[in-house]
């Protein structure tokens, strides 16, 4: 039976939706099916699937960038059933460099007004915890889901750094690396493991704004349902 791992993250510290503005709190699924015909699931090691993908601040041609996450998106994907029951969305107001760059808003969609309006990261974190306690979301019964590991390895470890919140919390200590193990699942070289790539593989385009947070996590639970439905098992 083919297997997808997680990675796990180490404890040192070295190394436009409809979502309540204040709260960022959602629980409608998206407004495209995920899937045409009806899944005969393979039962999974984890209830949930948290597909997560972060934007940032960032500027063009500035590697030292000290990158701060302007928007936590999360999809719930429930692996029983292979629908998405649950999403969490919140834009984040950052403190560090709190004027957008004009490279930012451009690419991400996110302009100054709705950062401005937003709660800090911290206030997020303890939002998306209620998340958590009111979907039945844990550690025991969930594991994360990401394009890639620049999500939670750099983004959300240094944001939680730069905040004071340390250790990083237990829930975000593993996740699955769905681009790295794309590649390993189709072994075609002429495939790009990236987003478009992906969905392309599967006869898929994708939906929505690119670099809107929510619009890839949404294209990214896509990905992760196929591969369900497909039978490879996400541990």
């Amino acid at each position: 039976m083919s297997k997808i791992r997680n990675i796990r993250i180490p404890d040192s510290d070295s190394e436009s939706d409809s979502s309540d503005s204040e709260t960022g709190l959602t629980s409608a699924a998206p407004d495209f099916d995920v899937f045409d015909r009806e899944a005969n699931p393979t039962k999974q090691p984890f209830d949930y699937y948290c597909v997560f993908d972060v934007e940032a601040t960032c500027e063009e041609n500035r590697k030292d960038w000290k990158n701060e996450v302007i928007e936590f998106p999360v999809v719930v994907i429930d692996s029983k059933t292979l629908q998405v029951v649950a999403e969490f969305q919140s834009y984040v107001r950052p403190v560090l460099n709190p004027t957008l760059t004009a490279f930012c808003t451009n690419l991400t969609g996110i302009t100054q007004d709705v950062v401005d309006a937003s709660p800090t990261f911290p206030q997020v974190l303890k939002n998306f915890e209620s998340f958590m306690a009111d979907n039945n979301l844990s550690h025991n019964n969930m594991r994360f889901v990401t394009d890639g590991p620049w999500d939670i390895r750099d983004f959300v470890r240094k944001q939680c750094n730069l905040s004071g919140i340390r250790p990083l919390p237990v829930y975000f200590k593993d996740y699955i690396d769905l681009r790295r193990l794309f590649k390993d699942i189709k072994r075609d070289t002429t495939v790009k493991a990236n987003l478009n790539g992906m969905l392309s593989a599967l006869g898929m385009e994708f939906v929505g704004r690119p670099h809107s947070g929510i619009d890839d996590t949404r294209n990214i639970a896509r990905i992760a349902l196929r591969l369900m439905e497909e039978g490879w098992i996400f541990e």
